[in-house]
């Protein structure tokens, strides 16, 4: 790498982080109004997860093609459950923190590019979804192995035991997580 490529690096997964905090701080805010308005904790948790899902989808679908396969499968392995909206993927810190340490600016494999302010519609998500895996589990054996069988965007994530059930919550804060990230990119650079 030459010094310049180490900068853009480095900036880029400073962005990240900032951008990572910037949505956690809004769930965090979220979740307190909930609990000032007389909503129960795990209530106000779910609706704040509901209100920064389209930034945790978009966001997340940003770390997840940019990082490299390994710490994907790293990731995915610790973090299986992300919450029906994303609620627990925002409250697993140090795992994201992780993922955002291997990020490259480019792409370091072929993925689907990252959505942005369409992540929060179901139908594009779940296609977004549908991609990514079929990219990712083209990688290779070990990218085979750390994901499910089967395809989650066909399955009904209407029922609790779907396969989708277990995937698109983890795709949907990725999700979020990335459209928050590129709102507070934009909004610095004025």
């Amino acid at each position: 790498m030459t010094p310049n490529s180490n900068m853009e690096t480095a900036n880029y997964r400073y962005t990240r982080r900032m951008m990572w905090q910037v949505l956690r701080s809004r769930y965090a805010g979220e979740v307190a109004d909930g609990i000032d308005a007389g909503e129960a904790e795990a209530v106000a948790r779910l609706r704040a997860a509901q209100a920064v899902r389209g930034d945790l989808r978009a966001f997340m679908s940003e770390l997840l093609t940019h990082a490299p396969v390994p710490a994907l499968i790293s990731f995915l392995s610790a973090v299986r459950d992300w919450g029906e909206y994303g609620e627990r993927l925002l409250e697993q810190v140090d795992a994201v923190l992780a993922l955002i340490d291997t990020l490259e600016p480019t792409p370091p494999w072929p993925a689907t590019a990252p959505l942005a302010s369409e992540a929060a519609d179901e139908a594009r998500w779940s296609g977004w979804v549908h991609a990514w895996l079929i990219a990712f589990r083209a990688t290779g054996p070990a990218a085979q192995t750390a994901m499910p069988p089967g395809d989650p965007s066909t399955a009904n994530t209407n029922t609790k035991n779907s396969a989708a059930r277990s995937w698109v919550p983890w795709a949907v804060s990725a999700a979020a997580v990335l459209g928050t990230t590129i709102m507070v990119a934009l909004t610095s650079r004025d």
